[in-house]
C-alpha cells in the first residue's frame, strides 16, 4: 500500500529532481527518489498532472540532455536565423535605397538633357534667326553698293557734262574775243560795216552773254546737285559703315552662339559619361546584391545543415533514450526474477 501522505508537491518535487539531474521522470525513479515509497497508481496521476504542466521540461529530460545544452543549442539557432534575417533584410534595404538613388539620379540626369536639347533648340533657332538677318544685311549692303556704283557713273557724267559746258563756254569766250578783234579790225575801214557789225556783235555779245548766265544758272544747279549728291553718298556710307557694324556684330554672336552650343555638347557628352558611370555602378550594386543574396544562400544552407544535424542529434538521443527504457525495463524485470528467485525456498539436497 502507499504511504499515507504522498502529495503532488512531493511527486512534483521528485521529478524536478530528477530532471535537474538529466534523467527521465518515471513512474519507478519517481517513486525510488521518494525512498520507494508510495504506489504507482497514486505516483502515475500525479505525475502525468506534473508532466502536463510542464511539457518542455519533459521533453528536454525524455532527450537525456541538459536543460542548459538544449536552451543554448536553441540559443545558437535562433540568432544564427535572427542574424541571417537582419542581414537579408540590410541588404534589401541598402539595395532599395541604392536603387531610388540611381533612379533619381537618372531622373535628374533627363531632365538635365532636356533641359540642354530645349536650349540647343532656342541657340539654333536664334543662330537661324542671325544667319537670315545677316544674309539680309548683306543683300541690303550690294544693293547699297550697286546705287553707290550707279551714283559714282552719274557723278561722272555729270562732271563730263560741266567739263564739256566749259569747254563750250571757253570757246564762245574765243569766238568773242575772235568777234571783238574782227570788230576793231573792221572798223576802221568801214564804219557802216563796223556799226553794222557792231550792232551784230552786240546782239550776238547779248545772246551769248545770256546762254554765259543760263550757263552760269546750270553750272550752279549742277553743282548743288552734286553737293546733294555728295551729301548722298556721304549718308549711304554711313549706312554702309553701319550695316558693316551690325554685320560684324551679327558674326560674333554667331561665334558665340557657336561656341554656346559646342559647349552643351561637351556638357551632354559629359552627362552621357555620367549616365554610364551610374548604370556601371548601378550593375555593380545588383552584383553585390546577387552576392550578397548568395552568401545568404550559403548561409540559409548552413542554417539547414545544422537542423539537420539538430535533427539528427535529437533522433539519436531519442534512440538512446527508446534504449535506456529498454534497458530499464529489462533491468527492472531482471530484479522482479531475482526477487522471485530469492523467495523461492532452498532444493533439498539430492540423495547419494
Amino acid at each position: 500500500m502507499a504511504r499515507p501522505g504522498i502529495m503532488y508537491v512531493h511527486v512534483a518535487a521528485a521529478a524536478a529532481q530528477l530532471v535537474a539531474q538529466g534523467k527521465n521522470p518515471t513512474i519507478d525513479s519517481v517513486r525510488e527518489a521518494l525512498g520507494g515509497t508510495g504506489s504507482k497508481s497514486t505516483i502515475a496521476p500525479l505525475l502525468k498532472r506534473w508532466k502536463a504542466a510542464h511539457q518542455d521540461t519533459v521533453a528536454h529530460a525524455e532527450l537525456g540532455l541538459p536543460a542548459e545544452l538544449v536552451l543554448a543549442l536553441k540559443g545558437v539557432y535562433e540568432t544564427v536565423q535572427a542574424q541571417a534575417t537582419l542581414q537579408v533584410e540590410q541588404s534589401e534595404q541598402t539595395h532599395r535605397e541604392a536603387t531610388a538613388v540611381l533612379q533619381e539620379q537618372l531622373q535628374q540626369v533627363f531632365s538635365e538633357r532636356d533641359a540642354l536639347l530645349n536650349a540647343q533648340a532656342q541657340q539654333s533657332q536664334a543662330l537661324a534667326t542671325a544667319q537670315a538677318r545677316s544674309q539680309g544685311l548683306e543683300e541690303t549692303v550690294q544693293r547699297q553698293e550697286i546705287t553707290l556704283v550707279s551714283l559714282g557713273s552719274e557723278k561722272l557724267g555729270l562732271e563730263q557734262r560741266l567739263v564739256d559746258r566749259v569747254a563750250e563756254i571757253a570757246t564762245l569766250s574765243q569766238h568773242l574775243q575772235q568777234a571783238q578783234g574782227q570788230f576793231e579790225h573792221y572798223q576802221a575801214s568801214v564804219a557802216q560795216q563796223r556799226a553794222d557789225e557792231r550792232q551784230a556783235a552786240e546782239q550776238r555779245q547779248q545772246h551769248l552773254e545770256q546762254e554765259l548766265t543760263e550757263l552760269r544758272q546750270r553750272l550752279l544747279a549742277q553743282q548743288t546737285h552734286l553737293g546733294e549728291l555728295h551729301a548722298q553718298e556721304q549718308r549711304w556710307a554711313q549706312d554702309h559703315d553701319r550695316l558693316q557694324s551690325t554685320l560684324h556684330t551679327s558674326q560674333e554672336s554667331l561665334i558665340l552662339s557657336r561656341s554656346a552650343q559646342e559647349q552643351l555638347a561637351r556638357q551632354l557628352a559629359e552627362l552621357k559619361q555620367i549616365h554610364q558611370a551610374l548604370e556601371q555602378r548601378h550593375v555593380q550594386d545588383e552584383q553585390c546584391l546577387a552576392d550578397t543574396r548568395t552568401k545568404l544562400a550559403v548561409a540559409e544552407r548552413e542554417r539547414r545543415l545544422l537542423t539537420d544535424r539538430f535533427t539528427q542529434a535529437e533522433s539519436q538521443l531519442t534512440a538512446l533514450a527508446r534504449e535506456q527504457q529498454r534497458l530499464l525495463q529489462d533491468n527492472a524485470v531482471l530484479n522482479s526474477q531475482l526477487v522471485e528467485l530469492r523467495t523461492l525456498p532452498p532444493n533439498p539436497p539430492l540423495a547419494s
